[in-house]
């Protein structure tokens, strides 16, 4: 069945195409691409759809791409699968969606309170993920799927459709959208976790499903939660940086030709910084156009930070408990790795500069991931 949705939407796809006059040539290759996120969000106007111009550009025409937004094609939770099997060639994926899939992948992910900072946490995801963690690439190629660029979310924080959280005890009784270590935590702070997808947040918070998300600021708007958040609780929480926004099926890989590959590797480290850079900018900008539309920021006592900090001592080792649980071979390593590369990138950003970049720093902090992580990648 998914393969005759996907022929069927390829020849729609086609014939538009030809009616418009488009040009077609003989040796064209369109590349069906399913994501699960609305079509407004900047993964696909920031991070895809530049990337697939540049791409297309530089091959001459001889590689486009189709891009099907929304779960139009495959939800969060079934995209992994889409592309393994051949309805799509390329997708979104987030490995917090199926950890039994991927669990040496979801083991980083897991560790979702060490991040305090995207760009840190985007640097160390794809140097994990790319050169350092063979199981975690593996876990891709198992299904197909070859990893080709990941990026973080800015830092999470709490955002309530009622009443403000602003201590701990504020928490007991909520049912709140969390996935992963985020739902940990919502869990040890008294709350229920809530497991929707990203996609699923604003119905869940219109029906009452949940009472409150755990999620990044940029999704009050490319979400348009700020229509139903009254209050968000001023302390970032940790980052979900486990979102693989460009790869590839890897039998679609292999019939690429060199000068394919090349053009396509070539524009990842300029794609992912650019999906940082959109989500840093964002996140101030929709801060203030949030507080224009009256949702209240909340200054949260020093007990709730408390408890977080304390959940973030103690989180490793279940992280550890729950790899292991999923049948991952000696999770410490793979630990130790990320904790060394967050440390890593955490210098280098600091060496580019604190606070808000501008293009000059961006090209620099471009440049490291070009020469720390892609210019390493041993293609497949």
């Amino acid at each position: 069945m998914e393969y005759r949705i996907r022929s069927v939407l390829v020849a729609l796809t086609g014939v538009v195409a030809l009616a418009a006059g488009a040009p077609e040539s003989a040796t064209a290759r369109e590349l069906v691409y399913s994501s699960s996120v609305p079509a407004k969000h900047p993964v696909h106007a920031t991070g895809l759809e530049p990337f697939f111009k540049r791409v297309e550009e530089a091959t001459g025409g001889s590689l486009t791409f189709k891009l099907f937004p929304g779960g139009t094609l495959a939800s969060g939770k079934t995209t992994l699968n889409a592309i393994s099997n051949g309805t799509a060639d390329m997708g979104l994926l987030a490995d917090v969606y199926t950890p039994g899939d991927l669990s040496t992948s979801a083991l980083t992910s897991d560790l979702a309170v060490l991040g305090k900072d995207a760009r840190v946490m985007t640097g160390a995801v794809n140097q994990t993920l790319l050169i350092d963690c063979e199981p975690c690439k593996q876990d891709y190629l198992k299904h197909k799927v070859l990893p080709l660029a990941s990026y973080s979310l800015t830092p999470y924080y709490l955002m309530c459709t009622g009443a403000p959280v602003a201590k701990p005890e504020d928490m007991a009784g909520k049912k709140i959208r969390g996935t992963g270590a985020m739902g940990q935590l919502a869990a040890a702070m008294g709350g229920t976790p809530v497991n929707v997808t990203s996609a699923e947040i604003y119905e869940a918070l219109q029906r009452g499903q949940a009472d409150c998300a755990l999620g990044p600021v940029p999704w009050l708007k490319s979400y348009t939660l700020w229509d139903l958040v009254k209050s968000v609780t001023d302390r970032p929480v940790g980052t979900y940086h486990g979102t693989n926004f460009i790869n590839i099926r890897t039998d679609t890989w292999k019939k690429l030709s060199a000068k394919e590959k090349k053009a396509v590797r070539e524009n990842l480290a300029r794609a992912t910084r650019e999906m940082a850079e959109v989500y840093e900018k964002d996140d101030a900008e929709i801060r203030k156009e949030s507080q224009a539309k009256g949702v209240q920021w909340v200054e949260p006592a020093a007990a709730f930070g408390e408890a977080v900090e304390k959940f973030r001592e103690n989180d490793t080792k279940r992280v550890i408990e729950l790899a292991a649980s999923r049948g991952v071979k000696n999770p410490e390593p793979i630990v130790d790795q990320f904790t060394k590369n967050v440390e890593k990138w955490t210098a280098i950003v600091a060496e580019i500069g604190d606070g808000t970049w501008g293009p000059e720093q961006w090209d620099r902090y471009q440049a490291a991931l070009q020469r720390e992580v892609f210019d390493k990648v041993q293609d497949k």
